[in-house]
């Protein structure tokens, strides 16, 4: 956990502001260190002599009273860290401390500037506009045992002036400051290091989110988009990630769409040439029998094994018939290969399924009264579905015409509908023998026969429930079959009228 932090970006951050703030700080306090001396010291120098200045306006000001002068000077020594001393020249001593005597040291080097001596302070020596002078050093008191800083001099009236401040007071000003900085200093590095933790979030949060977006965008993930909060380096970066998602995801798309197509052609291709296959094994194997019987029969013709004329007859009706069923098996293997294949595209449109059914049952009367079988068929009415009306003629054609052909010899047929919602289920019924349950699911498959010699009695191909298979899987839709206890049921199912918005 600690690597992962230490490696973080937000840490890195953080820890470079820290050491610059520390870096920072602790140069401002060795700064301060090398000149807080020299800067307090010529503050304290310049207070001196605007004391001294303001000592000297007193003085020169006419009309004051002692009293009023001593005021004067209580107010501006007011903070006692400065001591004030002046001896004018009728001998009446102004004073804010009580140690006068201690004061007298100071006064001395007065009497040296006045008779010409103390060169080593002439630089320190500053002059009035008038008569009056002052000096500002540094002295050491024998008596206390220790340094002070004085100004001393002349006023404009001849006063003399001696202003002390305590050099060991000065030092723990400076020492008391230095302190306090270096607290400051260590509270704001601290501060400063909190700080710089949370308020680093928003700097790397953006980044974070980009990371995010990028791994994202390498697992092909385009949905996600970088929120620019800011219009600084940053947030032209996640526009340009964004930017960037975008076109990815439209060419990520595009090569998709290129690749499905590829795919698509393949497998057609593949598929067209195993259908090829399967079309001309199919073909091959359904026109042996009759393509045998034409041969049989024409060579019997040609040969005249039968000189009568009903035998020739039935001779070539034998082969028309034959040629007969081929036509009608290539056809439907032809129609069964475009649905199956998808070249043959349904249509659809609404229609009325009732008024579809009469025209067939209708169309069929005459295989009915052969066979003698009862159709039941109740329905009048009109009921409209959606779908393919040639393609459902087909399917239900091909059911009616095969449960005519199994029922047995004036047996039943019955049509239903049931209505399932948006749904309807159309049945077809046909009394006579069940089919065997293991062969339910194979009935759908070409040339797949149940009972071969029966099928071929009534012309069947075996390609109807093919066709019937692959018409409603174009619809999507359920088809099937069961049986019942006296006979078979297939159905198949549209969607109703209702399902639709007109």
């Amino acid at each position: 956990m600690f690597n992962k932090i230490k490696h973080s970006l937000r840490f890195k951050l953080t820890m470079l502001l820290v050491v610059m703030m520390i870096l920072t700080i602790f140069g401002s306090l060795v700064a301060t260190q090398l000149v807080a001396r020299k800067f307090f010291l010529s503050e304290l120098r310049n207070r001196m002599i605007d004391m001294y200045q303001d000592v000297n306006q007193v003085f020169t000001t006419d009309g004051l009273t002692d009293e009023e002068i001593r005021e004067h000077l209580s107010r501006l020594a007011a903070d006692g860290e400065i001591n004030l001393f002046v001896l004018r020249e009728d001998g009446v001593i102004f004073s804010n401390t009580n140690e006068k005597s201690k004061m007298w040291g100071s006064m001395n080097l007065i009497a040296n500037l006045l008779q010409g001596t103390g060169e080593k302070d002439l630089d320190n020596l500053f002059t009035d506009e008038n008569q009056g002078f002052y000096i500002f050093h540094q002295n050491y008191d024998d008596e206390m045992n220790s340094y002070f800083y004085d100004v001393v001099g002349v006023l404009d009236d001849g006063s003399q002036i001696a202003l002390r401040a305590s050099a060991a007071r000065f030092n723990q000003s400076v020492t008391t400051t230095m302190k306090l900085y270096s607290y400051v200093g260590l509270l704001a590095i601290v501060v400063g290091c909190v700080a710089m933790f949370f308020v680093s979030s928003s700097y790397v949060k953006p980044i974070h989110e980009m990371a995010s977006a990028a791994k994202k965008m390498s697992q092909l993930d385009f949905d996600t988009r970088v929120k620019v909060r800011n219009k600084d380096e940053i947030g032209a970066l996640g526009e340009s990630i964004n930017s960037m998602s975008k076109e990815l995801e439209a060419t990520i798309s595009e090569l998709k769409t290129a690749n499905a197509r590829l795919t698509k052609d393949i497998e057609e291709k593949t598929q067209i040439d195993e259908m090829r296959k399967e079309f001309l094994s199919h073909v091959s194997h359904e026109l042996k029998t009759p393509i045998a019987l034409i041969q049989g029969y024409a060579e019997g013709l040609k040969e005249n094994i039968s000189d009568d004329a009903e035998s020739r007859d039935f001779y070539c009706e034998v082969i028309m018939d034959e040629a007969d069923r081929m036509n009608v098996m290539v056809k439907k293997l032809l129609a069964l290969n475009e649905l199956e294949f998808g070249t043959d595209k349904i249509n659809v449109e609404r229609f009325d399924i009732v008024e579809l059914m009469k025209n067939i049952n209708l169309s069929t009367d005459i295989l009915l009264q052969q066979e003698q079988i009862k159709l039941e068929f109740p329905y009048q009415k009109p009921v409209y579905v959606w779908g393919d009306e040639f393609l459902i003629e087909e399917v239900y054609s091909n059911y009616l015409v095969n449960a005519i052909h199994y029922a047995p010899k004036a047996g039943k047929v019955s049509v239903t509908m049931e209505d399932k919602g948006d749904h309807l289920r159309i049945s077809v019924f046909n009394e006579g023998n069940p089919i065997p349950e293991e062969e339910l699911d194979k009935i759908w498959i070409k040339f797949y026969k149940v009972d071969k010699a029966r099928t071929r009695e009534y012309g069947g191909s075996g390609i109807g429930l093919s066709i019937v298979a692959a018409t409603m899987k174009l619809h999507n839709q359920a088809y099937g079959a069961y049986n019942t206890e006296n006979g078979v049921v297939f159905y198949f199912e549209l969607e109703t009228a209702k399902h639709y918005t007109q």
